[in-house]
């Protein structure tokens, strides 16, 4: 009887002992889905922190920033196909004039309305470009402008066609579906292009020996303060001082 009472005990904590093992081995089980669960968390909690820090990066880039009627490009191309202004200089001027509601361009969101250059780049022989380029309120600096949009002038001489073209830079949304384009006749004799218009802009573009026009576009800086000194002066017999005003320091 002592016999199977002892054998009776062994077969029970041998039950016990694999009871508790299955017992770990599920509790790990059980553990190992939430390590991965933790791990694709921490996967997702770095995914967020750094997607905003791509988003950042794209705009610095340049991509999809301006919306198209922040800057009137039809505008712009009116004034030079109807002859509003006479060339480069005076086409700059127009269209950083506030009074003409053409420019609204904020290229770096400083809530200042950023001022524009026109650059002439010259490739092709039979092609000039003006780059249309938005200097940085923040910084005043040429050098970081941004291309907001820019007018092709194509000599076609078999057809004796000046192509205007005015189109939207990629850094404006939409910038493929937005065109403003017209032909006007003109005549080739020999190096020399007459344009059969009556706008002064396409004489001032193909004045011969013409140096390619750099935008000299600033910022207004404010005039110094007058300073205005009393000044007194002697006004005859007796002891007696007038009083006037005047420019710097003087005396009467």
């Amino acid at each position: 009887m002592k016999y199977l009472s002892l054998s009776l005990l062994v077969a029970l904590s041998a039950c016990d002992a694999a009871v508790a093992v299955n017992s770990k081995i599920a509790a790990e089980e059980a553990a190992a889905p939430v390590a991965v669960e933790a791990a694709a968390g921490a996967d997702a909690s770095e995914k967020t922190t750094t997607a905003p820090d791509t988003a950042l990066a794209a705009k610095v880039d340049g991509k999809a920033t301006v919306q198209p009627d922040a800057f009137d490009l039809e505008s712009v191309s009116f004034l030079v196909k109807k002859g509003k202004v006479k060339d480069a200089p005076a086409l700059e001027k127009q269209i950083n004039d506030p009074k003409e509601k053409i420019n609204n361009v904020d290229i770096d969101g400083d809530g200042k309305v950023d001022k524009i250059q026109v650059l002439e780049v010259r490739g092709a022989a039979d092609v000039v470009v003006f780059e249309l380029r938005a200097i940085p309120s923040s910084t005043k600096n040429k050098d970081a402008a941004v291309v907001i949009a820019t007018i092709d002038f194509t000599t076609d001489k078999t057809s004796n066609q000046l192509v205007v073209k005015a189109v939207y830079a990629p850094v404006v949304v939409g910038h493929e579906t937005i065109v403003y384009d017209y032909v006007v006749p003109i005549e080739v004799k020999g190096e020399t292009i007459v344009v059969v218009d009556s706008s002064p802009f396409y004489g001032w573009l193909f004045a011969v020996s013409r140096p390619a026009y750099v935008g000299v576009y600033v910022y207004e800086v404010a005039p110094p303060p007058v300073i205005i000194f009393e000044t007194k002066h002697w006004k005859g017999k007796g002891k007696h001082w007038g009083k006037g005003k005047g420019k710097g320091k003087h005396w009467h």
